[in-house]
């Protein structure tokens, strides 16, 4: 229970604010100013400030954010190097811990392994079972993936059914002895009767090569070797072999160009969330062969021998043959920004782009090229939306947004994934939302594979999705999931109705004060206060939170309810005279115990029961102050604006709530 008392009883052994504090104080307030600057500096959209999010990190790398705000910074971090389906490092994070590891080894001049993996017919379970038993499959062989390698190892996922391990301080021997292990591991995964293997390629560094990008060169050829030879085995890395095979997929990949049944194009559709109505598709390439590797491995080795621009041509021309779309819907067309203004793409792509979206992949970093300014402005001019894919996934992020100022922006997978059950990734598509509204671009989700996402994507106000759980990527035209459809209609019926779905889920972004309103709203006891204040504590990213009514006729506040207390307590405002001017003045304040400024009885109070800072907000109803909310944090730091505006919005909810407690009615319960 939280005891406020007179300053007698606050005189025990705590000491007051130290000069580690006053520190502490200083450097935060040169970081709020730093991040000011920057946000200054930053270019402005439609005439307000964007704050780039390396501002963030930055002031949490230097331990000026609080620790709760540094955490959830640092799990950002975190959930933008893992992939969300099998838990490993993904793709741009194993490219990091590659770049990190080769120039540890070249300093302490010790050998460095690189082994690639790659399922052997994964397409025939997934197949064969759907995708949701592929998908446990990945995670099954992730695990044993993990099982296998050193603590000093990485284990990554870098495509769909794409692996690789960084050994770092690994021979040649031992590299060969850990990727047999791991073959001997995933053979041992449950499949539902399908026999599970993979294929390895290892090239070492710096016998083989010393730079990033040859290592994995060589590394990839020498797991095509393993694929060509027959599957279920591991290839040491032959530079000669790998320049036979180079020339051998150079040939097949031209050969797969030129024909024109080479490529068979599947469409996705993409949904209107709020309503469950069909939008558009998405034009996917597979190609005829079903022993070719997977659409990214294809596209990535194509860019590699020079052919990415034919590639992506022929896959154009093939999405847009079939014909018979539904009225109404647009298509997307999959281009790589370096293809974007190659002659291939240009004569594949029709005069009027009206209908179409030219989705540019965030994956491949885009220089600041006038050319493809150029040409993103003429594609605008001839009737295309242009679309940034991936987004949140590369290395781009907002500076491309704003440069690219796309007209949708797509989510990556990773981002989508269970992001029902994580208010980090909530976070995230929140953050992307907003930046879109401010742009006047479209958010389209993808990877949506359940239900509960789609719910919870909804509910965070993305307008667009695609995903399994809505249409799977079919021959044309498919069309959207009656059930996924009626997830749609329902929660728009329910918003209309009664507010959000929140209940026992985590709520997101704004229906979080929707459902706190609503509860609010409806609260007619100090019982029903109480059940409300652990959420608000929540809300307000603060460790307690405590409401009180002001009795001005006997000069005392008296406490009504808080978060993980039941007891009544009351003080004197005399005594406090910074509670009584935010009655007085009807403005929020906060306290600090390290900011010398601060009121000294409020700073002793604090420092009596071990909190940091403190957050005074005003409640009034029709002019009238009627009580106080009071945020308290275990952490020395400056409430956000964001927290204040919160506690504004909650703290108004609570005028009625009080005049509804103190209005004589044999209704209320006391």
């Amino acid at each position: 229970m939280l005891v406020r008392a007179i300053p007698t009883r606050l005189m025990r052994t705590r000491p007051k604010a130290s000069r580690g504090g006053l520190l502490r104080a200083a450097a935060l307030g040169l970081g709020m100013l730093w991040l000011c600057v920057i946000a200054l500096a930053t270019v402005g959209i439609n005439g307000q400030p964007v704050l780039v999010l390396s501002a963030i990190g930055l002031l949490g790398t230097v331990g000026l954010l609080p620790a709760a705000h540094h955490q959830q910074v640092t799990k950002l971090r975190g959930l933008a190097a893992t992939d969300a389906l099998t838990g490993l490092t993904n793709h741009r994070g194993f490219q990091e811990v590659l770049a990190t590891e080769l120039d540890r080894a070249r300093r302490a001049n010790l050998p460095l392994a690189l082994v690639t993996m790659d399922l052997d017919n994964f397409k025939l379970v997934n197949d064969t079972h759907g995708h949701p038993f592929g998908d446990e499959v990945l995670r099954a062989v992730a695990k044993k993936l993990r099982g296998v390698i050193r603590g000093t190892d990485t284990a990554a996922r870098v495509g769909g059914e794409e692996f690789a391990f960084i050994l770092p301080g690994t021979n040649g021997e031992t590299a060969y002895w850990i990727a047999e292990r791991a073959r001997q591991a995933v053979g041992e995964v449950s499949a539902r009767g399908l026999t599970l293997s993979f294929s390895a390629g290892i090239a070492i560094s710096p016998v083989d090569a010393e730079d990033a990008s040859r290592l994995c060169q060589l590394a990839d050829g020498a797991l095509y070797c393993a694929k060509r030879q027959g599957k279920q085995r591991t290839r040491r890395s032959d530079p000669e072999q790998v320049a036979s095979d180079s020339e051998d997929q150079a040939t097949e990949i031209a050969a797969l160009i030129a024909d024109p049944e080479g490529i068979k194009p599947v469409f996705q559709p993409v949904v209107d969330l709020a309503s469950g109505h069909l939008v558009g598709y998405e034009a996917l390439a597979r190609f005829a062969s079903p022993g070719e590797p997977s659409p990214e491995v294809m596209f990535a080795r194509a860019h590699a021998f020079g052919l990415g621009p034919e590639l992506n041509g022929a896959a154009i021309r093939a999405a847009l043959e079939p014909v018979g779309r539904p009225m109404g819907t647009h298509l997307a067309l999959n281009v790589s920004p370096s293809a974007l203004t190659s002659a291939p793409v240009v004569e594949a792509l029709p005069a009027d782009l009206s209908g179409l979206v030219i989705e540019i992949t965030e994956h491949e970093f885009v220089p600041r090229d006038e050319n493809l300014a150029r040409s993103v402005a003429e594609l605008r001019d001839r009737g295309a939306l242009i679309a940034i894919d991936d987004a949140g996934a590369g290395y781009s992020g907002l500076k491309q947004m704003m440069r690219m100022k796309p007209d949708i922006v797509k989510l990556d997978r990773d981002l989508v994934r269970r992001i029902h059950a994580d208010p980090a990734r909530m976070a995230l598509v929140e953050s992307f939302v907003r930046f879109a509204r401010r742009i006047g671009a479209t958010v389209c989700a993808e990877g949506i594979e359940s239900l509960d996402d789609l719910e919870v994507v909804s509910d965070l106000d993305v307008q667009w999705g695609q995903g399994y759980a809505l249409g799977r990527p079919e021959a044309p035209w498919v069309l959207v999931s009656p059930t996924a459809a009626e997830v749609c209609r329902a929660g728009l019926a329910t918003a209309l109705r009664s507010g959000s779905r929140a209940g026992g889920r985590i709520a997101a972004g704004d229906r979080r004060l929707e459902y706190l309103s609503a509860q609010l709203a409806s609260a007619r006891s100090r019982t029903d206060l109480e059940g409300a204040m652990a959420v608000i504590a929540a809300e307000l990213n603060a460790d307690m939170v405590c409401l009180s009514h002001w009795r001005p006729e006997q000069g005392i506040v008296e406490t009504l309810a808080e978060s993980g207390g039941t007891g009544e307590e009351s003080f004197s405002v005399d005594q406090y005279p910074l509670t009584a001017r935010v009655l007085r003045d009807q403005e929020a304040v906060q306290v600090l115990v390290g900011d010398p400024q601060s009121d000294r009885r409020e700073v002793e109070l604090l420092l009596s029961l071990d909190y940091g800072s403190l957050l005074i907000m005003p409640v009034v109803s029709r002019g009238e102050s009627l009580g106080i909310v009071e945020a308290y944090s275990k952490v020395e730091r400056p409430w956000t604006r964001a927290e204040i505006n919160r506690a504004r919005i909650i703290s108004n909810q609570f005028g009625s709530v009080i005049l509804a407690l103190f209005r004589p009615s044999p209704a209320l319960v006391s």
